[in-house]
C-alpha cells in the first residue's frame, strides 16, 4: 500500500496541473472554460499587442485568377493564374490563401509567389487571419461526433507548425502572439502562437461560436452574435458578457449574421458573396455595438442600411453591377462589383465617395483594409429615402424582387402622406411581379395617412375612350376605412354601381360602406343585390352578395328583411348562395328576437320583461336569456349611456357612431369596436364597466348598437 500510494502521488500531481489555466494541452477535455484569471492574462497581451498596420488591399478571385489590388491607389497589384478554386480567398497578414484542387495554396500577398501548399486531406478551409508576419490557417471536416481539423501556423511565408485537432473548427483570428480558435460550436482556445499552448478557453453556453474576430485592438468571437473579449466573458452567457446580435427580421435571401464556418466553404461563384450582411463591431467597457451604429444588407446591386436594434431603414443605395464583396469601414462601406469597379459609399447618406477600377471582374473579394476610409466629397445630394425605397421597389431587374418588396414594406412604415400615392401607383402597376404588387396592395389597405391620394384615385374609373383603367378598388376601399373616411363613401357607393368593377373588389368595398356606417348605401346596396343575386355563379361575385347582405342588415337592421327574404328565396339564385343569405337572415331574426321596445301600452315585449322581472325577483338569480339582444345590451349600458354620448359630444366630427359588442357566452365583454375609431379610447372603458347576461347556449355573441349624440 505504501509503495502504491508512493507511485500515486506524482501521477496525481502531475493530472492536477495538467487541469491549470497555463500552457496545458491544447483543446483537452479537463482544461478549465472562462476561468477569469486566464481572461485577465490574455487581455493584458492584447493591451500590450501592437496595433494592426498594412496597406489596405482587396483580394479577388476570378476565372481561374486570383489577384490583389491596392486600395490606396486604385490599381491592380499582381494577377496569378490557380488551379479550380473552390472558396473564396483570405487575407492572412502577409499571405493570400485560396483553397484550389491542389489543396490549400498561400501566396506571397506583395508578390502573388507562391509560399506554400498545404495538402487538404478532405478538409475544407474554416478561415484564416494574419498580421504582422503571423499567419493562422484552419482546415475542418465540418461536423460532430468524427470530425477532424487542422491548425497550421506560418511566421514570414514559412509554416511554423501544425496541429491536427480532433474536434470540427472554426475560423480563427490572431491578436499579437496569441490565436483565437472557434471549436465545437461552443469554445474558442487562446493559444500561444509560438508554442501553440492553450493559455485560456472561453465558452459561450447559450449561443454557437464559429468566428474570431480583431477589430481596433478588441478580439470578438460569435455567430449568430457577437461577444467582445471583455472580464465579463467569464459568464459564459450572452444574457451576463458583453454582447450583440441584430434584431431578427424577414430580408432577401435571409442572410446569416456570420457565415457557419463548421459547413464546407462557398464557392467562389456562389450566391453568398452576394446576398449578405455587412457590419464592423466596436465597443467599450462592457458593451458591444456596430460601426456607424449601421448594419448593412446586400442582395447583389443593392444596399440597405439597418439600424441594428430596430425594424427601420437609414437609406438605400443601388450599385451598377452586381456587389461581390463589402468591407464595413469607419465612416461608410467599401464594395466591389463583378466589373472590377470598387466604390466607398457613406455611411451617414449612401452617397458614393470614391470609386477606382481595375481590369480583372471578380466573382468573391475579401478585404483586409483596417480602417481605410477614402476622403472626398459625396457625389451630388442625397434623394429623400422615400424616393430611394420607390426606386427600389421600380427596379426591372428579375432576381431583385424580393429586395423590391422588402424596399415596399419599408415605404409603408413613413408617415408621409405622399407614400400613399407612391403605394397606390404600385398596387396598380399590371407591369410589377405579383410579390411586389401583393405587398404595395396590402401596404395601401393599411394607411392611415394620405386621404387626399385615396379619395384622387378613387374618382377614377375605367374608360375606354378616356383611356383609363379602374384603380386598386379594394385596397382604396380598406384605406378609407383605416382613415375613417366619410368623404370616400360617394365613391364607393359609384364603384359599387359600376358593371366594370372587378367582383374580388366587391366584399371589400362593401365591408367598407359598413363600417363607414354609410346609410346613403342602402339604396345602391339593394339595387346591386336584386340585380346581382341570381348570376353569382363565380365564388367571388356570390361573397360579393353576401357582402351585401350583410352591409345592408348592419345599415337597416330588421328593415332589411324584406328584400333578403326576397332575394334569398329567388329560385333563380345558385343554391349555394341562397344558403349563405339563409344564414344571414337567421341571424337578422335571431338579433331580433326580443325587440326593441318603445314603451308603448300593452306592448306584448314589455309584458315578457315583466314576466322575466317578476321571476328575477322570487329567485336567488334571473333566468339567462336564450339571446342576448340589443335591449339587453342597452338595458346593461343605461348607467353610462350618457357618458358615452358625451363621448361623441367632445368629438367635433362625431355626430353618430357604432358600437360592436363580442359577448362571451358568460357575459364576459370579449371585444370591443367603435367607429370612428378614434373615440375607440373614450367608450370602451365604459362599456367594460358594465355589466352584462350571458346565455344559456354558452356561445359567443356578437351586437351592434348606433351611437347618437
Amino acid at each position: 500500500m505504501t509503495i502504491a500510494r508512493a507511485l500515486l502521488a506524482p501521477a496525481l500531481l502531475l493530472a492536477l496541473a495538467s487541469c491549470g489555466g497555463g500552457g496545458g494541452s491544447a483543446f483537452g477535455p479537463t482544461f478549465p472554460d472562462n476561468r477569469e484569471a486566464d481572461i485577465a492574462a490574455v487581455l493584458q497581451r492584447l493591451r500590450a499587442a501592437p496595433a494592426r498596420s498594412a496597406p489596405p488591399v482587396a483580394l479577388g478571385i476570378g476565372t481561374e485568377r486570383l489577384f490583389a489590388v491596392d486600395l490606396t491607389s486604385g490599381a491592380l497589384r499582381w494577377s496569378e493564374p490557380v488551379s479550380s478554386p473552390v472558396s473564396a480567398p483570405h487575407v492572412a497578414g502577409p499571405l493570400a490563401v485560396l483553397h484550389e484542387s491542389s489543396g490549400v495554396v498561400a501566396r506571397d500577398l506583395q508578390t502573388g509567389a507562391v509560399a506554400f501548399t498545404v495538402p487538404d486531406e478532405a478538409l475544407h478551409l474554416a478561415g484564416a487571419d494574419g498580421e504582422g508576419n503571423l499567419s493562422v490557417l484552419a482546415l475542418t471536416t465540418g461536423g460532430g461526433v468524427g470530425a477532424r481539423s487542422k491548425i497550421v501556423v506560418a511566421r514570414g511565408g514559412s509554416i511554423a507548425w501544425e496541429r491536427s485537432v480532433g474536434h470540427a473548427i472554426g475560423a480563427p483570428a490572431v491578436a499579437g502572439d496569441l490565436l483565437f480558435v472557434p471549436w465545437a460550436t461552443q469554445n474558442v482556445s487562446v493559444l500561444d502562437a509560438a508554442t501553440g499552448d492553450e493559455l485560456a478557453r472561453l465558452r459561450a453556453a447559450d449561443t454557437p461560436v464559429g468566428h474570431a474576430l480583431r477589430v481596433d485592438g478588441d478580439v470578438y468571437y460569435g455567430q449568430r452574435g457577437i461577444f467582445r473579449l471583455t472580464p465579463s466573458a467569464r459568464t459564459g452567457s450572452s444574457e451576463q458578457a458583453a454582447f450583440f446580435a441584430p434584431l431578427e427580421r424577414d430580408l432577401p435571401g435571409s442572410p446569416s449574421f456570420l457565415v457557419d464556418p463548421y459547413r464546407p466553404a462557398p464557392s467562389p461563384s456562389s450566391a453568398v458573396h452576394k446576398i449578405r450582411y455587412v457590419w464592423r463591431p466596436a465597443g467599450g467597457g462592457e458593451t458591444v455595438s456596430l460601426e456607424d451604429d449601421t448594419l448593412y444588407a446586400v442582395f447583389y446591386r443593392i444596399v440597405f442600411a439597418l439600424d441594428p436594434d430596430e425594424d427601420a431603414v437609414r437609406w438605400v443605395y443601388q450599385h451598377d453591377e452586381d456587389i461581390v464583396g463589402a468591407s464595413a469601414q469607419p465612416g461608410g462601406l467599401l464594395l466591389a462589383d463583378q466589373g472590377g469597379g470598387y466604390a466607398f459609399v457613406g455611411a451617414a447618406d449612401g452617397l458614393r465617395r470614391w470609386s477606382a477600377s481595375v481590369d480583372a471582374a471578380p466573382t468573391a473579394v475579401r478585404f483586409a483594409a483596417g480602417d481605410f476610409a477614402p476622403s472626398g466629397g459625396p457625389e451630388g445630394a442625397a434623394p429623400s429615402l422615400e424616393d430611394q425605397l420607390l426606386a427600389t421597389a421600380q427596379n426591372t431587374d428579375a432576381r431583385l424582387v424580393p429586395a423590391r418588396t422588402l424596399a415596399v414594406r419599408m415605404l409603408r412604415a413613413l408617415p408621409d402622406p405622399a407614400v400613399t400615392g407612391h403605394l397606390i401607383a404600385l398596387c396598380e402597376d399590371a407591369r410589377a411581379p405579383e410579390a411586389v404588387r401583393g405587398e404595395a396592395c396590402g401596404a395601401l389597405a393599411r394607411r392611415e395617412s394620405g386621404e387626399a391620394h385615396v379619395l384622387e384615385a378613387l374618382q377614377r374609373h375605367a374608360g375606354f375612350l378616356e383611356g383609363t383603367s379602374a384603380p386598386p378598388v379594394g385596397p382604396l376601399a380598406r384605406a378609407a376605412v383605416a382613415m375613417e373616411s366619410e368623404a370616400a363613401v360617394p365613391h364607393l357607393i359609384a364603384h359599387l354601381r359600376d358593371p366594370a368593377t372587378p367582383a374580388s373588389a366587391l366584399r371589400p368595398l362593401l365591408d367598407a360602406l359598413k363600417a363607414l356606417g354609410a346609410r346613403a348605401a342602402v339604396e345602391p346596396i339593394g339595387d346591386f343585390l336584386r340585380l346581382y343575386h341570381a348570376e353569382a355563379r363565380d365564388e367571388a361575385l356570390a361573397d360579393g352578395v353576401v357582402a351585401a347582405a350583410e352591409a345592408l342588415v348592419a345599415l337597416q337592421g330588421p328593415a332589411a328583411e324584406e328584400l333578403l327574404v326576397e332575394v334569398q328565396g329567388d329560385p333563380l339564385a345558385p343554391p349555394a348562395l341562397r344558403g349563405r343569405l339563409a344564414e344571414v337572415l337567421e341571424a337578422l331574426r335571431a338579433a331580433g328576437e326580443e325587440p326593441e321596445s318603445e314603451g308603448g301600452e300593452g306592448d306584448g315585449d314589455e309584458g315578457d320583461g315583466d314576466a322575466e322581472a317578476a321571476e328575477a325577483s322570487e329567485g336567488d338569480e334571473p333566468e339567462l336569456p336564450q339571446r342576448v339582444t340589443r335591449r339587453h345590451v342597452e338595458a346593461a349600458l343605461e348607467p353610462v349611456m350618457q357618458d358615452i354620448r358625451q363621448c361623441l359630444r367632445d368629438d367635433e366630427r362625431a355626430v353618430t357612431g357604432r358600437l360592436v359588442i363580442v359577448l362571451e357566452g358568460d357575459g364576459e365583454v370579449a371585444m370591443v369596436s367603435v367607429r370612428p375609431r378614434r373615440l375607440q379610447g373614450c367608450v370602451e372603458p365604459l362599456v367594460r364597466r358594465s355589466s352584462f347576461p350571458g346565455n344559456r347556449r354558452n356561445v359567443r355573441e356578437q351586437i351592434s348598437l348606433d351611437l347618437r349624440r
